[in-house]
């Protein structure tokens, strides 16, 4: 699939902004907090951020298409 420019920002944007929280964000809030356990938990928690933000990014770089009109 051939992005165009507008795709590729949100793709920047997006796994920016969700990589950043899923992987650094989250996992520090629930130390914080006192939540996480173990590494065990650490893993599990990054594990389905990583999913999370896989299947965002696809979401948001196929909403940004653009439709082109046939003439």
């Amino acid at each position: 699939m051939k992005l165009d420019k507008e795709q590729k920002r949100v793709l920047k944007a997006v796994l920016l902004a969700c990589g950043g929280y899923c992987w650094i964000g989250y996992p520090l809030l629930l130390w914080l907090l006192g939540k996480l356990d173990s590494w065990k938990d650490l893993l599990v928690y990054l594990g389905a951020a990583l999913v999370i933000t896989l299947l965002m990014t696809l979401f948001y770089v196929l909403g940004a298409r653009i439709p082109r009109k046939d003439e």
